[in-house]
């Protein structure tokens, strides 16, 4: 989850008042003008994680002196956490929003966790300074986290969303292989360094353009060649209309490349297609 910098800025600027208000007697808080809560870290004490049923998932860790996120090699550590109630300044806090707990992780900044209550139980976000985002990964900053302990364990997080399904493909074969869309998703897998005209605008001979099915996918594939060297030098493309994405293989002065990065389960099945187009009837 990426965060704003206002929310790591005022994270910085509460921590420093909740630490001062930590050192000084409730007297002395009411002269430098706060006001006093109680730190109230110990009620949310205990693991928390990505996925509580698998002990390999990332997780969070709240104690009484430090608050912990680790998944495999990653590890970060914030001491003497602090419990925040207005992270957000004067603007509203997001819908659910219980408690920051924050601590600082040494030079590196502050590491703070963003407690939400709902009807599925608490659940943490992290925010963090820079440093810290970066010691953790992108992938540990954008997920929730759901409390695993005690009489308060969370229900299992709610399912992720299906896949929204593309609509089917819709135009005529050859007029979308000749359209913008398909040529600049190829030009993109070929990258611009290359510049050899037939390959770049698919413009040599070819067979007519044609639907294909692969394992549930419905691509576009679009077969050409150099003009007077159709043999050795030719190539397909498969384009996914629904994506955007377009996958193919060139065969240059008989040498075969794929392009596009096809997902290795595809990468056979385009050697198949490129075969029944080149090699059966050559």
């Amino acid at each position: 989850m990426t965060r704003s910098k206002t929310t790591s800025t005022n994270t910085r600027t509460l921590l420093g008042a909740a630490l001062l208000a930590a050192l000084l007697p409730a007297s002395a808080w009411s002269q430098q003008g706060g006001t006093q809560f109680p730190n109230n870290v110990e009620q949310y004490t205990g693991r928390w994680s990505a996925n509580c049923a698998d002990n390999s998932a990332p997780t969070l860790q709240v104690r009484q002196d430090t608050l912990i996120a680790e998944s495999g090699k990653r590890r970060v550590v914030a001491r003497e956490p602090q419990t925040i109630y207005s992270l957000f300044g004067n603007s509203p806090p997001p819908a659910g929003f219980d408690v920051a707990l924050v601590g600082e992780s040494g030079k590196a900044g502050a590491l703070t966790f963003l407690v939400y209550r709902g009807s599925r139980g608490q659940h943490i976000t992290i925010d963090a300074d820079k440093p810290v985002a970066g010691q953790l990964g992108p992938e540990m900053m954008k997920l929730r986290y759901w409390r695993c302990n005690g009489a308060e364990r969370a229900l299992p997080p709610p399912a992720e969303p299906a896949a929204k399904v593309p609509p089917p493909p819709t135009g005529s074969p050859a007029a979308l292989a000749q359209g913008p869309a398909m040529q600049k998703a190829w030009r993109a897998a070929l990258g611009t360094r290359e510049n050899e005209r037939w390959l770049v605008r698919r413009e040599g001979p070819a067979p007519e353009p044609q639907w294909v099915t692969i394992d549930g996918t419905r691509y576009l594939l679009h077969a050409f060649c150099k003009p007077h060297d159709c043999y050795d030098n030719n190539a397909i493309a498969l384009y996914d209309q629904g994506s955007g994405r377009i996958y193919g293989l060139v065969q240059r002065n008989g040498g075969n490349r794929l392009v596009g990065a096809p997902p290795s389960a595809l990468a056979p099945q385009l050697d198949k297609l490129w075969r029944e187009q080149w090699r059966k009837s050559n």
